[in-house]
């Protein structure tokens, strides 16, 4: 999966508009209501795939101290013109290369670990795994295996959990792969570094007419755990 397509691709999007005027999702209310029940707003957080900040802003503006990184620099670009004050904390760069000085008692990541193969669905959480602290917290909204897919694709890999790949042949993900995960498969990409804080649940989103079927998309919440740690000495980032 080529980061300066992927890139292009969500820059393209932004500029015409991408989440413009949409409200957060739920699921930022769950966020918020975890974080300062464990006394963690204070702390350093990072918001992986903050995008123009439909989700971003909501988290900043009730107390978390919060980095965000995307890929997009449109889409960073805006964030910053709406929060001048935030651009200090605005990463641009893929999370796959993403290395960082310290580590962080907090990641989300939202609707953005479906991009690419299952291999790098395992990056991703093996990523998170390096960042948290021990006992730091992990939300994730990600890609269900039982939603219905209506655009035209092709699917280029099944695992043995029942996850899927597919490849879109149009739209505009056209060419790039998206990964679709079962209960089963985020078990196995979690049981050697994680505790369940809040076990995933499927949440199913009817598309608007004249689209038809559902969109299904998993919420978790995990916390760290505090034996070996998978920390690598990441030392480039905040």
């Amino acid at each position: 999966m080529s980061q300066a397509l992927v890139s292009a691709r969500w820059d393209a999007e932004y500029r015409e508009g991408r989440y413009a005027g949409e409200p957060p999702l739920p699921f930022v209310d769950r966020i918020l209501a975890t974080i300062h029940a464990s006394s963690m707003a204070e702390r350093r957080g990072l918001y992986i795939g903050c995008g123009n900040g439909r989700n971003y802003l909501p988290l900043v503006r009730s107390g978390l101290h919060l980095y965000g990184l995307d890929l997009s620099a449109e889409a960073l670009r805006q964030l910053a013109a709406r929060e001048p004050a935030l651009a200090k904390r605005l990463i641009c760069t893929d999370f796959r290369t993403f290395v960082s000085r310290c580590r962080f008692s907090y990641v989300i990541a939202i609707q953005v670990f479906q991009h690419g193969v299952a291999a790098d669905v395992a990056g991703y959480f093996a990523g998170v795994g390096s960042l948290l602290s021990p006992g730091g917290l992990f939300f994730l909204r990600v890609n269900a295996a039982s939603t219905q897919v209506r655009r035209p694709h092709t699917v280029i890999e099944r695992n043995d959990s029942g996850g899927f790949t597919i490849r879109y042949e149009s739209g505009p993900k056209q060419g790039l792969p998206v990964h679709f995960l079962t209960r089963d498969e985020l078990h196995t990409l979690t049981r050697n570094d994680f505790a369940v804080v809040a076990e995933p649940r499927e949440g199913v989103a009817v598309r608007t007419p004249p689209e038809t079927g559902h969109w299904v998309q998993w919420e978790a919440i995990w916390k760290r755990l505090d034996g070996k740690s998978a920390w690598r000495g990441r030392r480039n980032g905040p």
